[in-house]
């Protein structure tokens, strides 16, 4: 009886982990001209008015190759505390292949110098249940209340924050694809 009344699997869907949420996903772009400094300040502000916290630039990676081309990878990792309980965390990986400065000439006759190559994103999103170990490694009884609190009294929740997560992962792609589009205004000298 008391099978019937709890839902099955329980613990591969409930508390105690980080669950990855979402596909992610990835921005690729061929032989365009950008400015990584600018897209990160971009992101950085996006975050920041969306409620995001912590971002960081965790890694950046610069190499300059014999045939004068430019790669760089790096990650960029911001979060966002959704109440007491689960916390939604973004990182994007950036890397750029094969690009070489070029100066250009924008709309009022402004000289910019700017990357020509090929530009990758990947996100990876994820939403960090019981984030300050609270109920971590819990058993028993209060294993149990983890369980029902989690199954019962904040599942919608944590479903409602699924969508938000979702949602915002699209406006992340958006804001990225917008960003790379922004550069098209500069023309090569």
């Amino acid at each position: 009886m008391a099978k019937d009344i709890l839902r099955g699997k329980l613990v591969s869907k409930g508390p105690h982990a980080t669950k990855g949420v979402g596909k992610g996903g990835k921005v690729i772009v061929t032989n365009v001209l950008f400015d990584i400094d600018d897209i990160i300040k971009e992101v950085k502000f996006w975050s920041g008015r969306n409620a995001y916290i912590g971002f960081k630039l965790n890694k950046f990676e610069e190499e300059i190759r014999k045939d004068g081309k430019y790669y760089y990878s790096g990650n960029i990792t911001f979060e966002r505390n959704m109440d007491f309980y689960l916390r939604q965390r973004f990182s994007i990986d950036f890397a750029i292949k094969g690009a070489e400065k070029v100066q250009v000439e924008g709309p009022n006759g402004v000289i910019r110098n700017l990357m020509k190559g090929k530009i990758i994103f990947t996100l990876f999103t994820n939403m960090d249940l019981d984030y300050d170990n609270v109920f971590k490694n819990s058993k028993g009884i209060r294993g149990f209340i983890h369980h029902i609190f989690f199954e019962y009294i904040y599942f919608k929740t944590y479903e409602s924050h699924k969508f938000n997560l979702g949602t915002n992962t699209g406006k992340i792609h958006e804001l990225l694809i917008n960003q790379i589009d922004s550069f098209k205004i500069y023309k090569e000298s």
